[in-house]
């Protein structure tokens, strides 16, 4: 990217502001549209996501643009229209909803369909590349493994996430075919805390569910549960990603391969088995004499540590999830960024940062109340406010 101004839609979500950092780090020149009602909410919150990523010595490197990717033109003025149009050298689009839920399907596709086309709108007719970020589980409940260069909706889709991904990424692939837009693609798997910076995140979703349960048993707020069954496939697989290194992977290959056209996963090569992983629980509860359980899928054990509450949503993935397949990406980073190790040591990592945040993110919302029986009331009850979607 010879101009070295790129704006960073998302630049304070969870990838988003790591992709910020890395371009920081890489001598670019960031301009970030972000939506807060005033200049001063807007500092505040870069501040803080700055922090977060180790750069906060870098806020007067950054440019803010006030908008909304759910806006026709991403809601900026029409001199912000003009002046990015014609100075940008690149565009990467981080900026989602990520909430699983289908009462929430409206604003999902809102974020991250509408968003995608007014995205593809204010680029077109410039030379501007863009860097879509979607994810590897547009795969939705494909089988088996997923190519970088297919995207199928004939095995259909867990959630409304997955599908509005797949309908943006769709979006993007026919603007590219058309000459509209010249583009890369971008798929992450489940991102979790940077793996070379304490386990620093800014929201604790996903995987964090079941850390949050692995804390509250490990100090005895299970009202004297010894035993917490979950209906999952010991044999199926969680692809976690450290968000440090899925922000570097992406500029790695941006460096390397600019609007390539092509997809890259940017997902664990070798994905923990859920057998690991409860091993791994196991192991950390025993000083509180506490284990966790794999039962049948629909048995009558099975309760809603698994099936409902804040986990509902994840059931699907208990069960199973794709291999995914990364020919591109290993071909683009062409061995430059090995691959962290995810075990044990960041589990343990993950936890204590969450642990030191009071599993607060650092715009207030705390990870989802564990709605399963034998969680104290009082602790579904203080958690109850994070209970929402995730928009970057």
């Amino acid at each position: 990217m010879s101009n070295r101004s790129v704006l960073i839609t998302g630049a304070t979500g969870i990838m988003g502001g790591w992709v910020l950092g890395e371009a920081l780090d890489r001598g670019y020149a960031p301009v970030v549209l972000m939506r807060d009602a005033s200049p001063a909410q807007a500092k505040e919150r870069l501040t803080a996501i700055l922090r977060l990523v180790g750069r906060e010595d870098g806020q007067e490197q950054v440019s803010v643009v006030r908008g909304d990717t759910s806006a026709p033109r991403l809601g900026v003025s029409d001199a912000d229209a003009d002046y990015l149009r014609s100075n940008l050298g690149g565009m990467i689009h981080c900026a989602a909803c990520t909430s699983f839920n289908p009462r929430q399907r409206a604003e999902t596709r809102a974020t991250n369909v509408e968003g995608c086309q007014h995205v593809l709108d204010f680029l077109a007719g410039t030379d501007i590349p863009l860097y879509h970020v979607s994810t590897a589980y547009v795969a939705g409940r494909r089988p088996g493994r997923a190519y970088e260069n297919e995207l199928l909706d004939t095995h259909g889709f867990n959630n409304p996430y997955e599908e509005s991904k797949y309908e943006a990424e769709w979006l993007v692939h026919e603007a590219m075919t058309d000459g509209r837009i010249q583009a890369a693609v971008f798929r992450p798997g489940i991102l979790v805390g940077a793996a070379g910076a304490q386990g620093r995140i800014s929201q604790f979703l996903n995987f964090y569910n079941f850390l949050r349960l692995v804390d509250l048993a490990s100090s005895g707020r299970l009202n004297g549960r010894r035993a917490i069954p979950f209906s999952a496939n010991p044999h199926a697989t969680k692809n976690l990603v450290p968000v440090d290194w899925t922000a570097a992977a992406l500029w790695t290959i941006i460096e390397a391969e600019g609007p390539s056209a092509k997809t890259y996963h940017l997902t664990n090569p070798n994905p923990v088995t859920h057998q690991s992983v409860r091993e791994w629980a196991n192991a950390y509860l025993k000083p509180a004499n506490v284990r966790i359980d794999f039962v049948d899928q629909g048995s009558e054990n099975a309760e809603d540590a698994s099936r409902g509450g804040s986990l509902r949503e994840y059931a699907a993935y208990l069960h199973d999830e794709p291999y995914f397949d990364r020919a591109n990406t290993d071909e683009a980073l062409a061995g430059t960024l090995p691959f962290p190790e995810v075990g044990p040591e960041l589990y343990v990592k993950l936890l204590e940062y969450a642990r030191l945040r009071r599993w607060r993110g650092i715009f207030g919302c705390r990870a989802n109340p564990m709605h399963f029986a034998g969680v104290a009331k009082d602790e579904e009850q203080s958690s109850s406010a994070g209970n929402t979607a995730a928009v970057g």
